[in-house]
């Protein structure tokens, strides 16, 4: 699926002349900040870059300076997950 923006041309050829690859930056912009509202996931993200696992979408979000969501329950989460795998400790 696409997804099209209308701006006027005179807009659109100053920032394609400013951002030869408007497109992608458009694209960039719009997971970033969807990720950051929380209506997609790092699994999402993956997806949608063509990406094989959570941890590439993850590196791809921290190169561009976006924190990871993650909160006190995804930690305790976590740490009760690996309790169950390798014993509380």
């Amino acid at each position: 699926m696409a997804i099209t923006i209308q701006i006027p041309a005179n807009i659109e050829r100053e920032l394609r002349r400013q951002m030869p690859d408007l497109d992608g930056n458009a694209r960039e912009q719009f997971l970033i900040s969807n990720y950051s509202a929380g209506k997609l996931s790092t699994g999402d993200i993956a997806e949608i870059l063509g990406l094989d696992t959570r941890d590439e979408a993850q590196a791809w979000l921290l190169e561009r300076g976006i924190p990871l969501n993650y909160s006190i329950a995804d930690l305790d989460q976590d740490r009760k997950n690996l309790d169950q795998l390798f014993g509380a400790g």
